[in-house]
C-alpha cells in the first residue's frame, strides 16, 4: 500500500512538472509577444512624435511585404480550391455517366429477358403440342 501511495505521489509529481513545463512555456511566449508589441507601440508614438525611427521603416516594409505575401497565398489558395473544385466536378461526372451505361445496359437486359421470356413460352407450347 505504502508503495503504492507512492508510486501515485510520483505520478502526481511528474504530470505536475508536465503541467508547470506548459505553462512556463506559455508564460515566455506571453512575454515575448508582450515585448515585441512594446516596441511597436512606443515606434508608432515616435512615428506619431514626429521621430520616424529606422525601426519603423522596416517594420511598414516587412508589413508590406507580407500583405503581399498573404495576397499571393490566398491567390494560391483560390487556385487550389478552384482545382478541387473541377476534380469534384470531372469525379461526379464520371460517375453520372457510370450510372448512365449500367441504367441503359439494365434496360438492354430487360429487353432481351421480356424477349427470351416469349422465346420460352413458345418453346414450351411447341413441346406440350
Amino acid at each position: 500500500m505504502y508503495h503504492e501511495q507512492n508510486l501515485g505521489r510520483v505520478n502526481d509529481k511528474q504530470a505536475h512538472e508536465k503541467g508547470v513545463g506548459k505553462v512556463k512555456k506559455e508564460i515566455d511566449f506571453l512575454a515575448h509577444g508582450y515585448n515585441y508589441l512594446v516596441n511597436d507601440v512606443s515606434n508608432l508614438f515616435d512615428y506619431q512624435d514626429g521621430k520616424m525611427s529606422h525601426d519603423m521603416d522596416t517594420t511598414s516594409q516587412a508589413m508590406n511585404e507580407l500583405n503581399e505575401k498573404k495576397k499571393q497565398l490566398e491567390d494560391q489558395a483560390n487556385i487550389e480550391i478552384q482545382m478541387e473544385k473541377l476534380k469534384l466536378a470531372k469525379e461526379q461526372r464520371c460517375i453520372l455517366q457510370s450510372q448512365a451505361v449500367i441504367i441503359q445496359n439494365m434496360r438492354k437486359a430487360m429487353k432481351e429477358v421480356e424477349g427470351g421470356g416469349t422465346y420460352l413460352s413458345k418453346r414450351r407450347r411447341s413441346w406440350s403440342i
